[in-house]
């Protein structure tokens, strides 16, 4: 009889305690597997709740000045953004634009090369268009940048080559230059951004050091 009542209470302990570790598993599995709105599998987890995965976090960065005087944040332009994602989303959107049909787009240290087709081409169709797009390409870069555009297809071919080339390919400069003449000699760039800058958001100053 006593046998009996020992089993028994030895019994209802490892009951009790399997169910302890039930409700401590059950805890710890909420918490690893948050909700989304939907029943999630363990191998979506890494995908959802990745901390990594940039889609679902805003950027957000804060710099302080530096305490001692003179001294600065040191900041190189290649830091500002990431070219390749830069060209694609200008491309994105320019081809979005009612008179584009698609567009090339090249993004370089300091300036944005556009060639794009157009299913109008009257004249101000194209003046329009290019200062849509010119525009376009403005937003999603910063400020020091210049931005030419052309529609004319035989230039495409130039713009195109650009993006073959290093950054410190010796000849990359004089190229960009030259293909930036032909683009403003051959199609419209649009309105002038501003009082003291161009239609491609060159001030005075930049032309000078441009025309050398």
């Amino acid at each position: 009889m006593k046998k009996s009542k020992v089993g028994a209470i030895i019994l209802s302990a490892m009951i009790l305690g399997a169910c302890a570790v039930n409700e401590r598993q059950t805890a710890e599995n909420d918490a690893v597997y948050k909700k989304s709105g939907n029943t999630i599998n363990r191998d979506d987890r890494h995908d959802l709740y990745n901390p990594s995965n940039n889609d679902n976090n805003f950027g957000f960065v804060r710099e302080v000045k530096s305490p001692v005087p003179g001294e600065t944040a040191k900041f190189n332009r290649n830091d500002a953004m990431d070219r390749e994602k830069t060209a694609s989303m200008i491309s994105k959107m320019t081809v979005a634009l009612p008179n584009v049909l698609d567009s090339s787009v090249v993004v370089t240290d300091a300036e944005v090369l556009i060639a794009y087709k157009l299913s109008e081409t009257d004249k101000k169709s194209r003046f329009d268009t290019a200062d849509q797009v010119k525009k376009t390409a403005m937003s999603a870069v910063p400020r020091w940048y210049h931005v030419y555009v052309t529609d004319d297809p035989a230039l495409r071919q130039y713009v195109e080559n650009i993006a073959s080339m290093k950054p410190n390919s010796a000849d990359k400069d004089q190229t960009v230059r030259s293909t930036v003449r032909m683009m403003k000699e051959s199609s419209p760039q649009g309105r002038k951004m501003s009082d003291t800058e161009n239609e491609n958001g060159e001030s005075r100053e930049d032309r000078m050091i441009n025309s050398r």
